[in-house]
């Protein structure tokens, strides 16, 4: 019911659903209370916690997963069940989509979420998914946050991120969330600049935008960032005529 997928109608009911489903029968409450129910079922914790990352569409479900107790147990998931890929990804997915609201943000860090993001990066580094979810995660709890850039820097979320960069290089996905993960540490903390350049990021950086089309903008911004050298081309002058290729 959360999937415009329906290629019949024009414009789909999904966000729709997802408020409905929220706001007129309590679909948070009733999935985190699942969660507490099955915390022996790493496969119905994995569809509930798939569920929850559909319904956080708005900046006050995004609080009310935290006010329900729902922080503290996707955390706790990290760590108890980090052997299990699957549920690792949803919960990273999760935590993704709770960390579009800014209080959030802080608070997934206050609860050690950094820490047990790149534990699950590191642990499963050879699965793009997973290394594309927890970058992505990093990247959220990153933007506008230079204190959470910090912490996630210091607990090796940059190592961790460039090692996964290093691990699929033709994963697009690992390779786009990695770079907007790089820039938005450094882009408020300029300081992060070098030690992360001393990693060998400018080459991974470059190597994914030459090899991704969908890597050239957010591969560009890293770059730039960082305070390394890059040419961007003006598409558009104002004048008449077309577009530059």
């Amino acid at each position: 019911m959360t999937f415009d997928d329906d290629i019949r109608v024009p414009f789909g009911h999904a966000h729709n659903h997802a408020k409905m489903i929220v706001q007129e029968n309590k679909g948070l409450k009733v999935l985190i209370e699942a969660t507490k129910a099955f915390l022996d079922n790493p496969g119905i914790l994995s569809e509930l916690c798939g569920t929850l990352s559909r319904l956080a569409i708005r900046n006050e479900f995004c609080q009310e997963v935290v006010d329900l107790g729902g922080l503290s147990i996707l955390v706790s998931l990290l760590a108890d069940f980090n052997d299990h890929q699957e549920l690792v990804k949803q919960v990273l997915s999760t935590l993704r989509a709770i960390a579009g609201n800014d209080d959030v943000k802080d608070a997934i860090v206050h609860a050690g979420g950094t820490e047990s993001i790149v534990a699950a990066m590191t642990q499963h580094l050879t699965c793009p998914q997973v290394c594309e979810q927890s970058c992505a995660a990093l990247c959220f709890l990153a933007l506008r946050k230079p204190d959470n850039s910090r912490i996630i820097v210091e607990g090796g979320g940059a190592v961790a991120a460039l090692q996964a960069m290093k691990a699929h290089p033709q994963k697009a996905g690992v390779q786009k969330q990695a770079c907007m993960l790089i820039r938005n540490l450094v882009a408020h903390s300029q300081a992060f600049s070098k030690p992360i350049l001393d990693l060998g990021a400018e080459a991974l950086i470059v190597q994914a935008r030459s090899a991704h089309r969908d890597c050239e903008d957010v591969a560009k911004a890293a770059l730039r960032d960082l305070g390394c050298h890059v040419e961007f081309q003006e598409l558009w002058t104002g004048q008449r005529g077309n577009l530059a290729p």
